[in-house]
């Protein structure tokens, strides 16, 4: 796992056709970046999936098995997709590692289309109204 844990500051992905071309950030942002490259893997730069945490009951608790599913939470792996996540490709999409990092009350647009805000959805309208009636 790479050799940070829980964030001082934000790191910034930038992913354009599912791969990563820009960290940025501070300190911690360039270690995440050196121990990507210390791979020498192409495929570390993988977005391998995302996640989105709906739980309203679920609480931070520093496991992330608990953590991927605090309402307003994503979790972005990066990586090694294992053929599960992909059953159309045999074997999945390997790369040497694999880890995830979890961001809470995060904004997030797929292309031009804001998905959520600050960790509340607002598209597609139907999912949106969904999660208002669940968070009420």
């Amino acid at each position: 796992y790479p050799p940070i844990g829980l964030l001082r500051e934000p790191i910034k992905l930038t992913i354009e056709g599912g791969r990563i071309v820009k960290i940025e950030g501070g300190r911690e942002a360039r270690e995440l970046e050196d121990w990507i490259k210390s791979f020498n893997d192409p495929n570390m730069y993988q977005l391998a999936h995302i996640s989105y945490g709906f739980n309203p009951g679920a609480k931070l608790t520093g496991d992330i098995v608990e953590d991927e599913r605090v309402w307003g939470a994503t979790e972005w792996g990066i990586g090694n997709i294992g053929p599960r996540l992909v059953p159309d490709i045999p074997g999945g999409v390997p790369a040497s590692s694999h880890t995830d990092g979890i961001c809470l009350n995060s904004s997030v647009w797929i292309d031009d289309l804001q998905i959520t805000d600050k960790g509340r959805v607002i598209n597609p309208p139907e999912l949106a109204e969904l999660a208002r009636k669940i968070k009420g």
